[in-house]
């Protein structure tokens, strides 16, 4: 086998390599993006809605995950493992699996495993726990995932930096060059900053009650705005031209190995026909 057809070493890396495509087809990538951001989009106005239309007591819950315990029970769990289920199952590149598929389980794990009720009811403290902490992995992913995508689409097909201070100084660079110069690519970096701020907020309203923050439903405002953000990205990303703009599927050179293999596979029904 010569060098040009040998598979190349990849060098292993937390979050993955943003150019090696899972091989998912453009119209399943594009279904489960809709999916995952008609979920975010919708969820949280959708809970309110369900609430009055139902006629519960309690239309605007404290926090999204207290719809728990409100009539709309059943489409907040509903959602949260449609969610999951369209998280896991998106594959476009090595970094963005990674990042869908932790999501995915957390998602799962928030809607089996509920926030603690209010008093005098009670369920056990590890489960309220895990609940949180299953919570905030999730906003923290749905955030870093915007962030991560706009990495991926900054400098498509150029290879990165080694150190991480490097790295780091270059996605500076390139967040404020399109910062300056517009474009479609700042839809993910707003998004990023909004699910973080706002994640952010609603973990110090959690923690940290204060005057701002009470006396009106804070915690389930910063959630939606979070969630909401994030499913408008996917919206987005669903509804963007899948050859043309789509720059780590397209643009982004697949893994060599890959490559010479599909093209050994491409070449061998033409030369059978020669030997016919």
């Amino acid at each position: 086998m010569s060098d040009a057809n040998a598979p190349v070493q990849r060098k292993w890396t937390l979050l993955g390599a943003p150019d090696v495509s899972a091989g998912q087809d453009a119209r399943t990538v594009r279904l489960l993006r809709l999916g995952v951001g008609a979920v975010g989009a919708a969820l949280p106005i959708a809970l309110i809605l369900g609430n009055l239309v139902l006629g519960d007591k309690i239309i605007v819950p404290s926090s999204m995950s207290g719809s728990y315990y409100t009539s709309t029970r059943n489409l907040f769990v509903g959602a949260l493992c449609a969610l999951g289920g369209f998280l896991i199952g998106y594959r476009h590149t090595e970094r963005q699996n990674r990042c869908t598929t932790i999501a995915g389980l957390c998602a799962l794990i928030v809607a089996f495993s509920p926030t603690a009720p209010a008093l005098p009811k009670k369920e056990p403290s590890w489960i309220n726990y895990l609940h949180h902490g299953a919570a905030g992995i999730l906003i923290f992913i749905l955030g870093l995932f915007c962030l991560v995508v706009f990495a991926d689409y900054a400098e498509p097909g150029k290879e990165r930096p080694g150190s991480p201070g490097r790295r780091l100084r270059a996605w500076l660079a390139n967040a404020w060059e399109i910062v300056k110069n517009g474009g479609w690519k700042r839809i993910y970096l707003i998004s990023g900053f909004l699910v973080f701020a706002a994640g952010g907020l609603a973990l110090y309203t959690g923690v940290w009650p204060a005057i701002w923050s009470t006396g009106w439903p804070s915690l389930y405002a910063f959630e939606a705005v979070a969630v909401f953000a994030f499913g408008i990205t996917w919206i987005i990303a669903a509804r963007r031209r899948w050859r043309t703009d789509d720059a780590p599927a397209s643009s982004v050179p697949v893994d060599r190995g890959v490559k010479a293999e599909w093209s050994g596979r491409q070449r061998r029904p033409e030369s059978l026909s020669r030997r016919g």
